[in-house]
């Protein structure tokens, strides 16, 4: 079932853009949803570890926190594109577009990738509409809108979010849909998303609104690991990728340790190797 009092879009980025054949977007994430339209052209799109064809007349969906990266290819790309958060969020006129890779995102910066509520959907970056006319007409309105009228593009886009979620994701406001996505799932990808390294259990737990026991033991219970221990994990294999092009105290402070020794004796507990021969 929609709620759809939980729909109130910001609209960070709504802009026709041209990308020059052989042109590169870096590998990154970003913070928010782009939904892109292939206009002309096509590209090469590394969508979450997998390569895509993206051709004329293909709608794109961007989703938040999923690595990705462009090549254009063949000739120019027009691509207009909209970033937004589906839900307003008291910093969402701070939070920039953003173009860095996550191993390159600091603490606070990956506590602005905004939930996605299509979690529950396989990760593909393709979205299709049964009226292509209607939305395409939709679509050009929000980019081609003049200042000033940002009610006017909101209601708009309410209206592609709407079509969006009934032709891509039926269910994501589903109840039951909810009940599936299961707590301990919920911090798994937090987590995987390089969020919370810095945390303790108690802070996991407030940031879900549960009993650190209650979290703790559900996470045991269906990873067969502690969450801290999961978690602690995760830290240090993001430590060994960072390590390639950043300074060990960079690497210490971005991650959250209280000191770059605290940072280098636990890397070297769970490697056998200090960081300082990781980065030679």
């Amino acid at each position: 079932m929609l709620d759809i009092s939980s729909i109130n879009p910001y609209i960070r980025v709504a802009m026709q853009s041209v990308l020059n054949k052989g042109k590169i977007i870096a590998s990154r994430i970003i913070f928010d949803y782009e939904l892109l339209y292939v206009e002309d052209g096509e590209f090469v799109l590394n969508y979450n570890g997998c390569d895509y064809n993206c051709t004329k007349g293909q709608f794109v969906l961007i989703r938040p926190g999923v690595t990705h990266s462009f090549l254009v290819t063949k000739t120019n790309l027009s691509q207009p594109h909209i970033h937004f958060d589906i839900t307003a969020m008291p910093d969402s006129r701070q939070v920039p577009i953003c173009f860095k890779d996550i191993t390159y995102l600091t603490t606070t910066e990956l506590k602005k990738i905004r939930k996605d509520v299509f979690k529950n959907y396989p990760q593909t970056p393709f979205v299709t509409f049964s009226d292509t006319t209607a939305t395409l007409r939709l679509f050009y309105s929000i980019i081609n809108q003049p200042k000033g009228c940002e009610l006017t593009q909101k209601g708009l886009l309410t209206q592609l979010i709407d079509m969006l979620i009934t032709d891509n994701f039926p269910k994501a406001f589903d109840n039951s849909a909810e009940v599936v996505y299961s707590i301990e799932e919920q911090v798994k990808d937090y987590i995987d998303a390089g969020q919370g390294m810095a945390f303790s259990l108690q802070d996991i737990a407030r940031q879900f609104n549960y009993s650190k026991y209650y979290l703790e033991r559900r996470f045991k219970e269906r990873y067969n690991i502690s969450l801290i221990a999961y978690r602690n994990n995760k830290r240090m294999q993001l430590a060994k990728t960072m390590l390639i092009n950043d300074t060990v105290s960079n690497v210490a402070e971005k991650l959250g340790f209280s000191s770059i020794y605290v940072f280098s004796r636990a890397f070297k507990n769970h490697f056998g190797y200090s960081p300082t021969v990781r980065r030679k």
